[in-house]
């Protein structure tokens, strides 16, 4: 590689906490060669404090405005935008000011004007995407935390006497699925050791679910921002449908998939191809279809083996190579084309 491509300014914009911001710094760390820079809106606390804490002293902006004046001052070369959808102005004034604009799960107008937009929370729409859009599975970058149970889900020794069940949903859990379906589980007339996992935003009360876990045995409520090790202890998972089945499937396990609301109901990755038991909408998730589902997993442990190979067969340990490949690949291009 040419010391031309190797010295290019990257700048990452990251719009929301969460994966986001892990997905931008492993593709940092995977482009580190480039001079990477990191922004952020002011308002977004946690991702400025999580950037800061893994030592890439971000730069912060208001307004659009203050956003274009970073642009203007350190001229990169490219932006990789991740964590929210661009209106077409904001997408105009990165494509006018920057050579290449790569946004990750950006549904809004101004990935129209990017030069590539890669969708992993991609949706089963019938009409035909641009061709600058890249849509599927390969958008998921796997964090260096999850590396290590990559393509364990079959090898795994139950822990617990009981099918362990572990819980979790995204960040603030709006609609308290949580709550909801723990309240479910403790229907069921079967032995089952259940975690709950709780997300530091978690914007209900903690006290009601501690309280309902009191009345039965092997029921436990945890606070934890990274349940990476949770899952991969456990014999069903029971998630959003954002980016946990993608950690899921990258481990490999049985897992019963519940949007917390419309637009991650449109997410098209945590269906019955892929290996997943997809349950729709949580505020109209039905008791019994919950317990049917759980029940399908504990009964009929063949087709939980078949859905976990179904995750593995997507082989997405392999993606941080090909992303990496991809994004090294369109700085190459630009350079040849900036140089004809």
């Amino acid at each position: 590689m040419s010391n031309q491509i190797q010295q290019k300014t990257i700048l990452f914009t990251i719009g929301r906490a969460g994966y986001p911001v892990t997905r931008c710094i492993h593709i940092a760390k995977l482009l580190a060669s480039h001079r990477i820079l990191f922004a952020a809106p002011e308002k977004q606390t946690a991702v400025l404090r999580t950037l800061d804490q893994q030592g890439f002293a971000p730069l912060s902006y208001a307004r659009n405005a203050d956003l274009k004046k970073l642009l203007i001052e350190h001229e990169p070369d490219m932006v990789i935008t991740d964590g929210y959808d661009t209106d077409i102005d904001e997408g105009k004034m990165y494509a006018s000011l920057v050579p290449l604009t790569l946004h990750f799960d950006d549904f809004g107008e101004g990935g129209k004007a990017a030069t590539h937009v890669v969708h992993s929370l991609y949706r089963e729409d019938r009409e035909p995407v641009p061709s600058h859009y890249v849509v599927g599975p390969a958008g998921f970058v796997v964090p260096d935390e999850l590396e290590p149970y990559a393509n364990s889900g079959l090898k795994h020794a139950p822990a617990l006497p009981l099918p362990h069940v572990v819980v979790t949903f995204a960040d603030e859990d709006v609609d308290n699925l949580s709550y909801r379906t723990l309240r479910h589980l403790l229907h069921l007339q079967i032995p089952l050791a259940i975690t709950v996992a709780l997300h530091s935003s978690y914007r209900h009360s903690r006290d009601d679910l501690k309280l309902m876990a009191l009345g039965r045995k092997q029921t436990r409520i945890v606070e934890c921002d990274d349940p990476i090790q949770l899952i991969s202890e456990s014999d069903l998972v029971i998630c959003d449908a954002s980016f946990t089945p993608y950690h899921v499937a990258v481990i490999g396990k049985p897992c019963i998939v519940i949007a917390e609301d419309e637009k991650e109901a449109q997410h098209a990755f945590p269906k019955e191809p892929n290996g997943f038991i997809y349950l729709g909408l949580g505020r109209k998730l039905k008791q019994s279809h919950l317990q049917n589902a759980v029940m399908e997993n504990i009964l009929h442990p063949n087709r939980s083996v078949r859905a976990i190979k179904k995750q593995l067969s997507l082989k997405l340990h392999l993606n941080n190579a090909n992303m990496q490949r991809f994004i090294e690949k369109i700085i190459q291009e630009e350079v040849r084309e900036i140089t004809r």
